[in-house]
């Protein structure tokens, strides 16, 4: 199979996403080859050639050799090899149709900043329609198909993110008005999983040939992710049942939950903070947010509320919650705790029927 990242603003994020890509295939028995590609000016990443685990790295700049200038040439010789192929590749790249029709699947890796989602999507929407728009679902009344040689959607990966599903989602709910205002449509599509940012030792510990256990499950759910959306790059989402499957889980199980750690989630709240000085949340961030109803305040060494939550990401819906600290709230409508905003419903003392059990 063939693969390939395309990444912008200096391409760390879609190197390293290559990187716990290809580890994973050659975790999992598969022979992988990693070529990438560089503009001139980048640098080379200098990742050594023959790693452990069956996984060979080739870095070359166009024209160090001249079938690196040739996309056609380049497919032919990933395709000459017994090896699952992973590209990390410029953004620039792109509108390459050759490379795309080769590929199982293409997808675009964004940093995690505000800045670096806009510019993706200027990105994007700079290429044209020949890289954004999506074939059109088969007619199931006509039972007629795709059109036949209309390029495939772009598939989006959030780098450099605290991990799981919830962070996948927050990418997803970023980029889509982006996207639309840049003039790339709906065409793309989003992996259901997010890259976290790899401390200095997982960086080292990947780029040595040696991930860290912690990068190898984010290397497999990352492959799951893409071979599950391979076999139908075309589908509007991801099913989850079907990713849950591949990778031998429950599909009723959160197959990514939320995997913060104490300092991304500390960011995230200093940026929420920052944000409701401003005057409260956002009417699209309040829409998102999860509900809490029957809830109530409570008061010890810190605040933390209390209540029935709905539509939580990792809590089943109508189970009595307990959440982490409360850091500011207007007492009525929203609370923003160390690990979210929510929604508040009616109060506890409004339902004296309902409340934790």
């Amino acid at each position: 199979m063939l693969y390939a990242f395309y990444g912008a603003d200096g391409r760390s994020a879609a190197t390293h996403a290559a990187l716990v890509a290809a580890h994973a295939l050659a975790t999992a028995a598969r022979p992988a080859t990693l070529l990438r590609i560089t503009e001139r000016g980048q640098g080379l990443a200098r990742i050594p050639e023959t790693m452990p685990e069956a996984l060979c790295v080739v870095e070359a700049e166009p024209g160090d050799l001249m079938t690196f200038d040739d996309p056609e040439e380049l497919i032919r010789q990933a395709r000459a090899t017994a090896r699952d192929v992973v590209l990390d590749l410029p953004l620039s790249w792109l509108p390459e149709r050759s490379l795309r029709e080769a590929a199982a699947l293409s997808v675009v890796v964004v940093g995690p900043g505000a800045m670096e989602e806009r510019l993706a999507a200027f990105a994007l929407g700079q290429c044209g329609e020949q890289v954004t728009a999506g074939r059109p679902a088969p007619d199931q009344a006509s039972g007629a198909g795709p059109e036949p040689g209309s390029p495939a959607p772009i598939w989006l990966l959030g780098a450099g993110r605290a991990g799981g599903g919830p962070d996948a989602t927050r990418f997803e709910q970023a980029m889509r008005p982006l996207l639309r205002r840049a003039g790339a449509g709906d065409g793309c599509r989003f992996l259901p999983v997010a890259l976290p940012a790899p401390t200095r030792s997982e960086a080292h510990a990947v780029a040595a040939g040696h991930p860290l256990a912690g990068t190898v499950r984010q290397g497999m759910l990352l492959l799951a992710a893409i071979e599950v959306a391979a076999q139908d790059p075309f589908v509007a989402s991801l099913d989850s049942g079907r990713f849950a499957r591949a990778l031998g889980l429950d599909p009723d199980l959160p197959i990514t939950p939320d995997e913060r750690r104490l300092c991304d989630r500390l960011r995230d709240l200093a940026d929420a903070l920052e944000a409701l000085e401003q005057g409260g949340p956002a009417p699209e961030e309040m829409a998102r947010a999860p509900l809490m109803e029957s809830w109530s305040f409570l008061s010890g060494r810190t605040r933390v509320l209390a209540g029935v939550s709905f539509g939580h990401p990792t809590i089943t819906s109508g189970r009595p919650t307990l959440t982490s600290d409360v850091f500011a709230t207007d007492g009525r409508t929203w609370a923003r705790t160390l690990s979210r905003l929510y929604r508040l419903g009616t109060p506890a003392e409004a339902t004296p029927a309902a409340g934790l059990q």
